[in-house]
């Protein structure tokens, strides 16, 4: 739907976000049948053929015989609706054509995809995934992202929820750092991501534990290692320089679940810099020709697993009522 002419005396720069084009010329509302009213008070006039065809929602409004009472304006029914003047003015600009407008800011696009979501533009909904992901939009950091998530959540984005929740997982969930993005959460929203943040911590933690046995394929290819070994309970002996940076990140993942949970993309340089170290001290020949022969595939192997460890932490729970509570 592409808005049509603005109500007379309202500022188009209300309806679109700044950095975007003006409606083009030749597009004619002169014909529009109807007015749809933003939450703050824009009016658009647009087509109920349009609506209809984007929206099953409307289509199904459209049918059903009017109230005698309706609001009109110039003539035509008033429609009004929960979404904001840039959010319905960006909403159109998938339904007509013209060039589509995507927010600048990311939780105004979750209020554009709920929007879409919520009267059953299931097309709409997909091209503006689409769009975001051709212009790259900036997804949010640090407790911004904590608010994107509790958006995401309440209006049921099942998808962006679940993107959402793993990036907080880089971000310390305490008091002091969400303490201004804390009005935006509801009780089982909050309740929820913990949960969630637990899981993955907890899977972390079995992860890191099982490479301390280095009997298990992959790890075995170290047990040729003649250098210094410690003794890890239930593990036996093996290779400290390997083992250390399990414990380490084990030590780490033992603090609180609040804090970030470490990073794990940089394993691999932490491997390097401790098999370099290990050949430096001069004590053993073995460990540099079993690196050569297969320490990429050890990599490969640990970063995998520990990527596995947190992508198979789901069920976000979305509750049925959430999506209408919001509304």
């Amino acid at each position: 739907m592409i808005l049509g002419g603005l109500q007379t005396g309202t500022d188009l720069s209300l309806a679109f976000p700044q950095n975007a084009s003006p409606l083009p010329d030749h597009l004619d509302m002169g014909n529009a049948d109807v007015i749809i009213q933003s939450c703050d008070s824009v009016n658009f006039r647009v087509h109920k053929p349009v609506l209809s065809l984007s929206s099953p929602f409307f289509g199904d409004m459209f049918s059903l015989p009017q109230p005698f009472d309706q609001e009109v304006v110039d003539g035509l029914p008033v429609v009004r609706l929960s979404e904001d003047a840039e959010v319905l003015a960006c909403l159109l600009t998938m339904m007509y054509p013209i060039p589509s407008v995507i927010p600048n800011s990311y939780d105004k696009t979750l209020m554009l995809l709920a929007a879409s979501q919520k009267y059953d533009m299931d097309i709409v909904q997909s091209r503006i995934r689409a769009e975001i992901r051709d212009k790259k939009l900036p997804m949010p950091i640090g407790a911004a992202t904590f608010r994107a998530y509790a958006i995401a959540s309440i209006k049921g984005l099942s998808s962006e929820k679940e993107t959402l929740a793993r990036l907080t997982l880089d971000f310390p969930m305490t008091f002091e750092y969400l303490c201004d993005e804390l009005p935006s959460f509801e009780g089982w929203i909050l309740r929820d991501l913990i949960r969630f943040r637990k899981r993955c911590r907890d899977n972390l933690i079995s992860c890191f534990k099982s490479f301390l046995d280095l009997s298990i394929p992959p790890f075995h290819i170290w047990t040729i290692c003649a250098s210094k070994r410690s003794h890890i309970s239930g593990f036996g002996y093996s290779p400290s320089w390997l083992t250390d940076i399990f414990q380490k990140r084990l030590t780490e993942l033992d603090q609180a679940f609040t804090n970030a949970l470490p990073d794990t993309s940089n394993i691999h340089e932490e491997y390097i810099s401790a098999l370099q170290a290990h050949i430096t001290s001069g004590t053993c020949v073995a460990c540099p020709r079993v690196h050569a022969l297969n320490g990429e595939m050890f990599c490969n192997e640990i970063e995998n697993r520990l990527a596995l460890a947190i992508s198979e932490v789901g069920d976000l729970h979305v509750p049925d009522w959430a999506s209408e509570y919001s509304n």
